[in-house]
């Protein structure tokens, strides 16, 4: 399923599933995300790609170093809900067509609108792909949070198709870890080796018989 190198997608994951990328910061999560988006995006699918932590603009900086050229498929087949610039007072893209803005990190309601909304516009079945849901832990309660990640899994397996969320390893008691990932039907987990070098592999797989073996993860640009 999962394999090394800059294209590790052999098969892409079924429509109605729902994922967690765990991995260490600068481990490359973004990477990952971007090279699973790439995959669908040339497929002809459609991907609404939810930022927490960078600008869109940055995303498609790191994308372009990854060899996808976002700008071809926004609007199209491609959307980003941004919840990130606002948060920081960063000046937002304009709401709309491209980007979907969301006012606060605090607020969950307009998040989970934005994704549907977005969802919507594109026409399901489509890859949700959000970075990151630490994000949410640090201005939010964990129980608010918890309850807002179940929500939204919840309605995109079943009203939308796919998504993948991102989460920072070490960051999360383990409470909160376990619970995330029995919210999901997969884990996939990335890790720096002793020489810093990085490995992805398939933690588990509901309903996809997979081998959980560790392989080297290389793609351009940094770790995120």
């Amino acid at each position: 399923m999962l394999v090394g190198g800059s294209r590790p997608f052999e098969t892409l994951f079924p429509e109605n599933f729902t994922l967690l990328l765990s991995g260490p910061p600068g481990v490359g999560k973004l990477e990952w995300l971007l090279l699973f988006a790439r995959s669908c995006l040339e497929k002809g699918e459609r991907v609404v790609l939810i930022t927490l932590d960078l600008h869109p603009r940055e995303v498609r900086e790191r994308a372009a170093a990854l060899g996808l050229e976002l700008e071809k498929y926004e609007g199209g087949s491609f959307l980003f809900v941004d919840g990130f610039s606002a948060s920081v007072s960063e000046k937002p893209e304009p709401s709309g067509k491209k980007t979907y803005v969301v006012s606060s990190y605090s607020n969950l309601e307009g998040l989970g609108m934005a994704i549907a909304k977005a969802a919507q516009d594109l026409r399901p079945p489509i890859r949700a792909l959000f970075y990151s849901v630490s994000t949410l832990f640090l201005y939010n309660s964990a129980a608010a949070t918890a309850k807002f990640f179940q929500i939204v899994t919840n309605r995109v397996k079943t009203n939308m198709g796919f998504i993948a969320y991102a989460m920072h390893e070490g960051v999360h008691d383990g409470l909160t870890t376990n619970l995330l990932r029995s919210l999901v039907d997969g884990v996939v987990e990335m890790r720096f080796t002793e020489t810093m070098g990085r490995e992805v592999r398939p933690h588990h797989l509901r309903g996809i018989p997979v081998a959980a073996q560790w392989r080297s993860f290389i793609a351009a640009g940094g770790g995120a």
